[in-house]
C-alpha cells in the first residue's frame, strides 16, 4: 500500500490557487486608482424586494465587510464632485473677486482622476533682451534631459538660437516622443525618466512683472506670477493678443546681477508666504554655500550643470566627475521643488492641486473682505459727527425760529398799513381793481422773504457736511423735501387745462391753474405755498371785491327805483317815506357788503398766515428728517454676504474632501 500523501500541501495549493490573480487580470496602481476600476471593483449590489432578505443581505454584508469598503471608494468621489459644485458656485456668486482663470485650473484638475492631475509649472524669464530667456530654456533642458541617453532632438529644438522666442509647453510623460509645434506655442512631448510619473507641464516664456511704482499692489504681483501673459501673435500686421495661462507654481529665473536686482524688487518673491508655490532662481555662481542660503532666491550654474551634463554623456566612467558637479551647480534642487506636490497619489489629490484650492479661496476670501471694507469706509465717511450734526439741528432750529418771527411781524406790518387799508369795504368802489395787485404785492414782499434766502443758506451747509443724499435735488425729482406737500397743492390747483370740448364748455368746469418751479436742491415749500396764494387765492378775492361792488350797486339801484316807484304810483306815499324805503335798501346792501368784505379780508389774512405756518413747519420737518441719523446699509451687502456664503461652504467641502 502506497503511503498516504499528507493533505497539508493540497490544501495550500488549493487556498493558493484561489487567492491568486490571473496575469490577464492584474492592474498597475494607477489604474487601480481610476474611478472607473473602483466602480468595477465595488459595484453597489441590487437591493431585495423582501424586508427580510434585505436584512440578512445587509447582515451578511457587515460580517464581510463589504459595505464598510463600499463606502470608502464612493465617498472620496462625492466629496470631490461637492468640491467642484462649490468651486462653481464660488465662480458664479463670486465671479468678481475671483481669479478665473487659476479657478478654471482648479475646476481642471477637479475633472481628471484622483491622484493623476497634471500639474502646469511655469518657468518664468525676466525681460532682459533675451539672456534670461535662453537661461530658463537651458534650465528646463537640464530638468527634464536623460543623462543616459545622447542629445535628443527636442533639447536642439529647445536651445535653438534660431527660434522666434515663442513660448515652450514641455509636456512630460510617458507617450511623449513627438514635436507638436502651433504658430502660437511651440509645444514639446518628451519623455524624461525623472519626471515621467509626475504628469508635468512644463511652461517657459517672458514675463514683465508689474512695479510697485505703477500702482500695482501685491496681489497683482502675485497673480501676474501666478497667472503670466503669453503675448500670442494675431496678424502679419504685428499686433498681439494676450492670452493668460494659470500655473499652480512659478518658477521665476534671472540671469547675472542685473536680473538679481530686478527679482529683489519683487515684493511677492521677497515676502512669499509659501515658497512651494512662487520661487525664484538666479544664474549667478556664489561658490559659498552660506552665502547661497543668506540670499532671497536660489543660486544655480546653469553653465556647470550643462558642463556635467555632457561629460556624463561622453562616458560612463565621469560619472564622480558628473555627480560633484551637478550637485554644485544646485540643479537637484530645482528639480525637487519642481516635483514637490505632483508626485501621483493612489486615492488622493495632489498637494499642488490643494494648495492652488487653498490658496485661490483665502484669496477669494480676502478679496471680498478688502471690498466690504471700501463700502463701509464710503459709508462712515458720508456720516458726520455728532458735534457738527448738533450744529446743524441748532442752526435748523434757529432758522425756523426767525422764520415763524418774520411771518408773524412782517404780516402785521403789511396788513396794518396803508397799502392794505386802501382795500377798506367803502373803499371798493373805486380801488376794486386793485385788490390783486395788493395782495400779490404783499405776498411778494412780506411773505418770508429772508426765511426763504436763509433755508438755501442751511440747505448749503448740508451738502458741505456730506449728510445730504445725492439723489436730492436732481432734475425729474422737483420738490424733493416736500413731496407730500407739493402734492396736496397740485390736487388743489389741478395739473393740466382740461380741453376746449363742447361739453366741457356746457359743464363749466372749474379753472385750474400749475405750480410751475423748477427743481432745486433746497426746500421748496415756501415759493410753492407763495405760488398756491397768487394762484388761488388772490384771484378768488378780487372776484369776490367785484362781486360784493356790483352786488351793493344793483342792490342799491333797485332800491331807489322801487322808492321812486312807489312815490310816483301811489298819491298817499309821501317823499319822506319814499326815501326811507331807498335808503333801507342802500344801508342794508352797504351793510352786506361791509360783512361779507372784511370777513374775506380776515379769512385771506389768516390763510396767508396758515400756509405760511404750514411752509416753515414743512421745512423744519423735513430738513430734520435728513439730520435725523440713520444706519445707512452698505451698498450691495447682500450680494457680499452672498460671495461669502459659497466660499465658506467651498471650504468647507474642500476641508471634508481631504
Amino acid at each position: 500500500m502506497p503511503p498516504r500523501i499528507s493533505r497539508l500541501p493540497v490544501g495550500l495549493a488549493v487556498i493558493s490557487k484561489s487567492s491568486s490573480v490571473p496575469r490577464c487580470h492584474q492592474i498597475c496602481a494607477f489604474c487601480s486608482a481610476s474611478p472607473t476600476q473602483i466602480r468595477r471593483r465595488y459595484r453597489r449590489p441590487r437591493l431585495p424586494s423582501s424586508p427580510a432578505s434585505y436584512q440578512s443581505r445587509y447582515t451578511s454584508d457587515i460580517a464581510n465587510g463589504a459595505l464598510e469598503s463600499q463606502t470608502h471608494s464612493s465617498s472620496p468621489e462625492e466629496a470631490r464632485i461637492e468640491l467642484r459644485n462649490a468651486l462653481l458656485d464660488v465662480q458664479k456668486h463670486a465671479g468678481s473677486y475671483v481669479n478665473i482663470s487659476r479657478l478654471q485650473l482648479a475646476l481642471r484638475g477637479l475633472e481628471q482622476p484622483m491622484g493623476e492631475e497634471t500639474i502646469r509649472v511655469a518657468i518664468l524669464a525676466i525681460p532682459d533682451g533675451g539672456k534670461s530667456l535662453r537661461k530658463a530654456k537651458e534650465l528646463l533642458r537640464l530638468v527634464a534631459a536623460d543623462p543616459l541617453n545622447g542629445e535628443e532632438e527636442w533639447e536642439r529644438t529647445l536651445v535653438d538660437e534660431g527660434e522666434d522666442g515663442r513660448p515652450v509647453l514641455l509636456k512630460i510623460g510617458p507617450d511623449g516622443t513627438d514635436e507638436q509645434g502651433s504658430r502660437l506655442v511651440q509645444q514639446l512631448n518628451i519623455k524624461s525618466p525623472m519626471l515621467n510619473g509626475h504628469r508635468l507641464e512644463l511652461l517657459v516664456l517672458e514675463m514683465d512683472p508689474p512695479s510697485i511704482s505703477s500702482g500695482a499692489t501685491e496681489a497683482d504681483l502675485k497673480d501676474a506670477v501666478l497667472v503670466p501673459t503669453m503675448e500670442i501673435p494675431t496678424s502679419s500686421t504685428g499686433r498681439y493678443t494676450p492670452v493668460t495661462t494659470p500655473v499652480h507654481k512659478a518658477l521665476i529665473v534671472g540671469d547675472g546681477i542685473l536680473g538679481a536686482s530686478r527679482i529683489l524688487s519683487l515684493p511677492v518673491i521677497m515676502d512669499a508666504s509659501d515658497p512651494d508655490i512662487t520661487w525664484a532662481t538666479m544664474d549667478l555662481e556664489v561658490k559659498s554655500q552660506d552665502a547661497s542660503s543668506s540670499l532671497p532666491f536660489k543660486s544655480i550654474d546653469i553653465s556647470l550643470g550643462n558642463a556635467a551634463l555632457n561629460l556624463f554623456r561622453q562616458s560612463v566612467g565621469n560619472a564622480l566627475k558628473y555627480e560633484q558637479d551637478w550637485f554644485s551647480s544646485r540643479m537637484p534642487e530645482i528639480i525637487e521643488w519642481i516635483k514637490l506636490g505632483s508626485a501621483p497619489v493612489d486615492g488622493a489629490t495632489k498637494d499642488s492641486l490643494r494648495r492652488l484650492i487653498t490658496s485661490l479661496l483665502d484669496n477669494t476670501l480676502l478679496q471680498i473682505e478688502n471690498e466690504k471694507s471700501q463700502r463701509l469706509s464710503t459709508v462712515l465717511a458720508e456720516k458726520i459727527t455728532s458735534d457738527d450734526l448738533n450744529a446743524l439741528k441748532a442752526a435748523l432750529a434757529s432758522w425756523a425760529e426767525r422764520a415763524h418771527t418774520e411771518l408773524r411781524d412782517e404780516l402785521d406790518i403789511a396788513f396794518a398799513g396803508r397799502r392794505w387799508r386802501k382795500l377798506g369795504w367803502w373803499k371798493l368802489f373805486w380801488r376794486v381793481d386793485d385788490v390783486s395787485m395788493i395782495a400779490s404785492d404783499i405776498l411778494g414782499r412780506r411773505f418770508l422773504t429772508d426765511a426763504e434766502k436763509e433755508v438755501i443758506f442751511v440747505s448749503g451747509r448740508l451738502f458741505e457736511s456730506g449728510i445730504q443724499d445725492k439723489s436730492l435735488g436732481q432734475a425729474g425729482d422737483p420738490n424733493w423735501a416736500f413731496k407730500h406737500e407739493a402734492k396736496k397743492f397740485e390736487e388743489k390747483l389741478g395739473v393740466a387745462a382740461p380741453d376746449a370740448q363742447l361739453k366741457n364748455i356746457l359743464d363749466r368746469p372749474e379753472d385750474t391753474a400749475v405750480i410751475a418751479i423748477s427743481p432745486r436742491p433746497w426746500p421748496l415749500q415756501i415759493p410753492i405755498a407763495r405760488s398756491f396764494l397768487l394762484a388761488e387765492t388772490v384771484p378768488a378775492l378780487q372776484a369776490l371785491a367785484q362781486k360784493l361792488v356790483l352786488q351793493t350797486l344793483s342792490t342799491s339801484a333797485l332800491a331807489s327805483a322801487f322808492s321812486g316807484l312807489i312815490y310816483v304810483s301811489t298819491l298817499s306815499t309821501s317823499l319822506y317815506e319814499a326815501g326811507a324805503v331807498a335808503a333801507f335798501g342802500i344801508v342794508w346792501s352797504l351793510r352786506r357788503m361791509q360783512t361779507k368784505w372784511e370777513a374775506a379780508r380776515k379769512f385771506w389774512e389768516g390763510e396767508v398766515r396758515e400756509e405760511g405756518r404750514k411752509a416753515v413747519r414743512s421745512s423744519e420737518s423735513e430738513l430734520g428728517l435728513i439730520l435725523k441719523p440713520t444706519n445707512r446699509p452698505i451698498e450691495g451687502a447682500a450680494e457680499l454676504e452672498k460671495a461669502v456664503d459659497v466660499v465658506y461652504k467651498a471650504q468647507t467641502a474642500f476641508q471634508s474632501s481631504k
